[in-house]
């Protein structure tokens, strides 16, 4: 299945060329962030059509919008 991603601040180089990565059905955002090369350690928030999700290992579906934001620094 095809999933659309939209990586954001220092994640944005990881983007997949033409924003979207193949999945297998029943694949969970902890697969996509490894598909990724993004450690959970390194996401801060994640959406799934614009819904905030804390569940990594909830279920993808196919045509979905994963939004992935990394932690921001700064003083």
């Amino acid at each position: 299945m095809q999933v659309h991603v939209k990586l954001m601040g220092v994640l944005k180089a990881k983007t997949p060329e033409g924003g979207t990565v193949d999945l297998s059905e029943g694949a969970t955002v902890a697969d996509a962030l490894t598909l990724l090369g993004i450690p959970a350690a390194r996401v801060q928030v994640v959406t799934i059509n614009g819904t905030i999700e804390h569940n990594f290992g909830h279920a993808l579906a196919p045509e979905d919008q994963l939004t992935v934001l990394a932690p921001v620094g700064g003083g």
